[in-house]
């Protein structure tokens, strides 16, 4: 009975130390996705110089009027 009641034990252990390094791995990921969108949004808004969103949404609403 005692040594059941260990095996089941160690299996949630086990299950436990899976789901962790699962989460972990998912946060790296989520790090990495966020990381390589800045680079993208820096690496556009280098090239878009000379450009105002605040004008262009002012022109929008201006011929929406």
């Amino acid at each position: 009975m005692q040594k059941l009641r260990f095996k089941d034990e160690m299996d949630t252990l086990e299950i436990i130390e899976k789901r962790l390094e699962i989460l972990t791995c998912a946060r790296l990921r989520d790090k990495n996705k966020i990381k390589h969108a800045i680079s993208v949004q820096d690496r556009l808004r280098s090239k878009s110089t000379g450009w105002s969103g605040v004008k262009e949404i002012r022109k929008w609403r201006n011929l929406h009027k």
